[in-house]
């Protein structure tokens, strides 16, 4: 019986599709797998004509959408999450990762025609601040897309995501297991998912511990999302709110940064007077006084996650089906954290 293409795919361990594009010469498989199956191919006896790669098609696009740019910027964070899609770019056997910016308040249109030039195989879109609404005119790009740091219930799509419900609701409760019973929430006045579930995880932990006194958004204070704005609003808030919790979760550092420093300010002690956890483990939680308690997020494994997914997309090896992965914080234990006397409350 002659040998076939599936013969060669189950004997080198990949799928048929793999096999399929080492054959027809197609970019998407790394050159030690596409070493490996040409060479069983011999051993085998199966016949084929192949071909080198083409380059024109081993590219992937990488298109950092850009609402307000209030959240999405030249970060620590999102630096170290591009070099996670760079990194598993190269290592999948794709040549090039181009880099693509899209503006919501320029042109879609022009910015639209300028990606239809870019020859890619894929596109990882890293969409922090967009909403639904504006996911369509990229699926009509008509390559495979995996959206980075953001999903969407009406767009059933591949998406790599950061756990934020989650995520909060342990910051909380770590810092109710410290022994606070009033966890205020710092809360950026920028509205993305992100920050939003992260409100629903803080709600969730606290609800039926703080003392609200019939106000549930008593200790919620919403603050601009860099470290100036932040710092000027929470200065405006201590004028008008003298009565602070012992505890305060941040939707990230750079919030929890601006508003240490506003409370340090006058004269409000961190922790003796105020704790503080903050959220994304930046660079900067090390440095600044005192050191950060945060929630640690995996950003270079996540990039590599979403090159992974869409890989897998692009060379067939799914079945149809969209997939929601989800990154799980954890906390990072530094100094500005107070323990209080622990009397933790019935679940």
């Amino acid at each position: 019986m002659a040998v076939t293409a599936r013969d060669v795919a189950k004997a080198a361990g990949v799928s048929p599709a793999t096999a399929s594009l080492v054959f027809r010469g197609k970019p998407g498989v790394g050159r030690e797998t596409r070493d490996r199956v040409l060479a069983i191919a011999r051993d085998m006896g199966f016949e084929y004509e192949t071909r080198e790669p083409t380059q024109k098609t081993s590219t992937i696009l990488l298109i950092i959408y850009k609402r307000s740019g209030q959240v999405v910027g030249e970060t620590p964070f999102f630096e170290e999450l591009i070099k996670g899609v760079s990194d598993a770019t190269y290592r999948s056997g794709y040549h090039r990762l181009s880099i693509s910016y899209f503006y919501a308040q320029q042109s879609a249109s022009e910015q639209i025609k300028s990606l239809r030039s870019v020859k890619c195989a894929g596109i990882i879109l890293l969409a922090t601040e967009m909403l639904s609404i504006d996911v369509s005119q990229f699926e009509r790009l008509g390559v495979p897309i995996v959206i980075l740091d953001n999903w969407f219930p009406s767009k059933p799509m591949d998406c790599v995501v950061i756990d934020n419900q989650h995520g909060a609701w342990e910051a909380s409760r770590y810092l109710i297991s410290k022994g606070h019973t009033n966890v205020g929430y710092l809360h950026s006045k920028v509205e993305i998912r992100n920050f939003l579930e992260r409100r629903a995880g803080w709600h969730t932990a606290v609800q039926g511990v703080i003392e609200t006194e019939g106000n549930p958004n008593r200790f919620i204070a919403r603050v601009g999302s860099t470290t100036d704005s932040a710092y000027h609003d929470m200065l405006d808030y201590l004028d008008t709110n003298p009565d602070l919790p012992t505890a305060y979760f941040a939707d990230n550092d750079v919030i929890a940064e601006g508003c240490i420093r506003a409370m340090q300010e006058r004269g409000i002690r961190i922790p003796e007077d105020v704790s503080m956890v903050g959220f994304d483990d930046a660079p900067m939680t090390e440095l600044v006084n005192p050191p950060l308690t945060t929630m640690s997020v995996p950003k270079a494994a996540m990039g590599a996650l979403a090159v992974k997914r869409l890989v897998s997309r692009i060379q067939g090896e799914t079945l149809g089906e969209a997939v929601r992965i989800s990154v799980l914080p954890k906390v990072i234990e530094r100094e500005s954290v107070k323990p209080l006397e622990v009397t933790l409350p019935k679940r």
